[in-house]
């Protein structure tokens, strides 16, 4: 049988590739840019689909596609020139269909030293390489999620180093550049302290969470020092078997609509027109200093307000000039109570202070002192100045009140019990007046 570099018998081409055990194929250098298959033994036709008997003695350009051929002819080409072996990886479009080759050229050379042949070994990698193709699409789509995804996001492995990170989570955090680029993750922790305002409770938590691998975190607010609020979610990344492969960390910057939240909050629990607490939360401070004082026997007492003849400002100078005149009422009452009292707009024009920790005597005396300020109060209407004027009831807890109804109940039959006596008064004036005894005015 006649070596490789002579023979030109196709026939025993292919038996000579056959003892080499894999995929293998020969090659006959024409030209510069031609190109011919001399041969491709049994594990080439295997894998390939090809069949030798039909592809020996036929160019490149023949068998493949014009895209694929001046692939393969420039790997063909780079080896010629080099008079070296070749090594490189292909994607071929062959009968078996698209398959992925390890190739190595080696080259045989005339009596002249010019390469005249080329005899190919290839393994087929097409599983590793569409591993490989998975990964990169996979890497691919994450990367696109990273850089497209609103939250910050960070990835640090089983020794808590960056693994990777995308912008949003650079916009968030004011972290150096050489401080990422360095994967360091202790160093990334060190410079966000300066910007949160508890740093301390912040590097406790993310140490900790380094400890309890499959801990999960939602929803952690975190104040930034510059104002802003940002929200944090992690959670332990595992491969097979449970295997720690690291953490991920979401942060979200919630500045706004927590600002929102908070505005709605202050909305439900405030009058609109104004400004002070509504009824809703003076029935709940009602409930909870109701229940303190029950408990640590505290006295506690109420205020029921009522604006004289407001009807008739509304009536007379029409409802601007009305809701004017709460709001100055509410103001100048403001002035005049501790901060821990509860000030609230009833409706219209009923308004209530609750007095923690007050008895009926002090009760009275601020009651008075309100009364006697409102009374100073001048207001310019459409039809000409006018005065202000409010009744006032008084209620403090007493020992059979079974629940806090009792004692808002009793201060606004005192309120009644005032504008019956003529309105502009408080009531009890004293603690031998009985309110139970007037009858309310309709």
């Amino acid at each position: 049988m006649k070596e490789i570099t002579t023979n030109h018998d196709p026939a025993e081409l292919r038996q000579m590739l056959d003892y080499l055990g894999i995929a293998a194929f020969v090659i006959d250098v024409v030209a510069n840019d031609e190109f011919r298959q001399a041969a491709i033994n049994a594990r080439h036709e295997k894998i390939s689909g090809m069949n030798h008997a039909e592809v020996a003695g036929r160019s490149v350009d023949e068998l493949l596609s014009p895209e694929m051929a001046a692939r393969v002819k420039a790997n063909y080409r780079r080896c010629v020139e080099s008079k070296a072996t070749t090594d490189y990886r292909e994607a071929l479009e062959l009968p078996a269909g698209l398959t992925f080759w390890q190739t190595t050229l080696m080259p045989f050379f005339d009596q002249n030293g010019q390469v005249m042949r080329l005899l190919g070994t290839a393994h087929e990698i097409s599983d590793q390489a569409n591993l490989e193709l998975e990964a990169r699409y996979q890497s691919t789509v994450m990367s696109a999620y990273l850089d497209e995804s609103s939250d910050g996001i960070l990835v640090v492995d089983s020794q808590n180093r960056i693994k990777t990170w995308n912008r949003r989570f650079l916009e968030l955090w004011d972290i150096p550049e050489a401080v990422m680029k360095a994967r360091d993750g202790e160093a990334a922790l060190a410079a966000v302290t300066a910007q949160l305002e508890d740093p301390d409770t912040f590097v406790k938590r993310v140490k900790e969470l380094y400890i309890a691998l499959d801990e999960e975190e939602h929803g952690v607010r975190i104040r930034m020092r510059d104002g802003r609020i940002l929200e944090r979610y992690s959670r332990g990344l595992h491969g097979p078997e449970h295997a720690y492969w690291g953490r991920i960390w979401f942060y979200r910057d919630i500045t706004e609509s927590q600002r929102m939240t908070e505005e709605l909050l202050r909305m439900s629990r405030t009058d609109p027109l104004t400004g002070i607490a509504n009824r809703r939360v003076l029935m709940e401070v009602l409930e909870d200093e109701y229940n303190r004082a029950k408990r640590y026997g505290h006295h506690f007492s109420i205020l029921i307000l009522d604006l004289d003849h407001f009807k008739q400002i509304n009536d007379r100078h029409g409802h601007t000039t009305g809701d004017a005149v709460l709001r100055e009422f509410s103001r100048i009452v403001a002035l005049e109570i501790r901060a821990s009292d509860c000030f609230a707009r009833l409706g219209g024009e009923e308004f209530a202070i609750l007095l923690p920790q007050s008895d009926l005597h002090s009760a009275r005396e601020l009651a008075e002192r309100v009364r006697r300020v409102v009374t100073t109060l001048t207001v310019s209407g459409p039809q000409g100045t006018f005065g202000l004027t409010v009744s006032i009831g008084v209620a403090s807890l007493a020992a059979n009140d079974d629940n806090p109804e009792a004692l808002f109940n009793r201060a606004d039959r005192c309120l009644y019990a005032a504008k019956s006596k003529g309105r502009n008064r408080v009531c009890p004036e004293s603690d031998t007046d009985d309110c139970e005894r007037v009858t309310p005015e309709l």
